[in-house]
């Protein structure tokens, strides 16, 4: 099927082809639901413009755009501020899409297809996201680097963090500490992430001649209120199955089964270790200080820049991998001790 130009755009949307051509150029003299009704059509199609040729016409090569998923997000300083350590002593400027917490970045990459400005972009991606549209950009012109969605789109070059290398040294450490029922507050089990730290605290268990317990593994979803009440479930096992360590999937939620622990009357470490992941600031300052896995966000933004501007500016190497796996690092803090005598 030949690709659609302007002309079937405007022909589909009932409208002439200077109407879209404003569309796509982002002109506020086009009125909202005009807008509207040409994305639809856009979208219906799967019509991608060529950006870099609209760009290079335009004299907009100047643009980076950077989706990410909201900037309240805890991590989202470091990603940015690695971003903008590259971004800031080159010839571009950044310009920010935000999805809020939707599931779905349609909204942002609509602004993006309608703009028309941007050169390239960086996605930061948030969980189970369908990437099918940024792989269209991508194949359309419009350069697109991902953060943390390794192997989710092999064909869009990924700068991440090793999870499974993450989780295994969560379990050596409480495994070295003598802790032999390791439960885990695994968050949402269908996204690729947390089956990586999983699959990592498995391999460190099956290392000490251990078989993961599932009954020791709680799935939770983003809910402080499930994240909590799984805590209490896994306290009222019976005493030969109550864990003497909690692993959680990320920071926030460890946060959450520090104070849960605390209201039981349960004390940490010397009554149950607790290990997150992620080492955001607050981690240092929590009481007990965290014992967390450090991912490199900053590094991840750096790494994502500098991937992009290469392409830019065409000294892409074909020797730099597409899917790049950063370290991660345990840090040790307060939250862990070696496991009850008593158990």
């Amino acid at each position: 099927m030949a690709k659609l130009t302007i002309r079937d755009i405007a022909r589909l949307s009932g409208l002439s082809k200077s109407t879209v051509s404003l569309v796509l150029n982002n002109s506020p003299k086009v009125d909202p639901e005009t807008r509207r009704r040409v994305i639809a059509v856009m979208r219906e199609h799967n019509y991608v413009p060529s950006f870099a040729a609209t760009a290079l016409a335009k004299g907009n090569t100047g643009l980076i755009g950077m989706i990410v998923p909201g900037l309240t997000w805890r991590f989202m300083a470091d990603i940015n501020y690695g971003v903008a350590k590259v971004v800031e002593d080159t010839k571009y400027e950044i310009v920010l899409f935000t999805s809020t917490n939707e599931r779905d970045y349609g909204g942002a990459i609509d602004r993006v297809m309608s703009s028309g400005l941007c050169a390239g972009l960086i996605v930061v991606n948030h969980d189970k996201q369908p990437l099918d549209r940024l792989v269209d950009l991508h194949r359309g012109g419009l350069p697109v680097v991902l953060i943390d969605t390794l192997g989710a789109a092999g064909e869009l070059p990924a700068v991440g963090a090793d999870n499974h290398t993450g989780g295994l040294l969560i379990g050596r450490h409480l495994l070295g500490l003598g802790h032999r029922r390791i439960a885990s507050i695994l968050g949402p089990v269908g996204h690729p992430y947390v089956q990586e730290r999983r699959r990592g605290l498995w391999d460190a268990l099956r290392e000490a001649g251990l078989e993961p317990d599932p009954g020791l593994e709680a799935e939770t979803g983003f809910e402080e209120a499930l994240v909590r009440r799984r805590t209490r479930e896994l306290l009222d096992l019976p005493a030969d199955r109550r864990p003497t360590a909690l692993f959680a999937y990320h920071d926030s939620a460890a946060f959450a089964v520090l104070d849960e622990l605390l209201q039981a009357g349960v004390r940490v470490p010397e009554d149950v270790s607790v290990v997150g992941f992620n080492d955001i600031d607050a981690a240092a300052h929590v009481r007990p200080p965290l014992t967390t896995v450090r991912q490199p966000f900053a590094d991840m933004g750096r790494r994502a820049a500098g991937i992009l501007l290469s392409v830019l500016d065409g000294v892409e190497s074909d020797e730099e991998p597409r899917q790049i796996v950063l370290d991660t690092e345990l840090i040790v803090r307060e939250s862990t001790a070696p496991a009850p005598a008593d158990r």
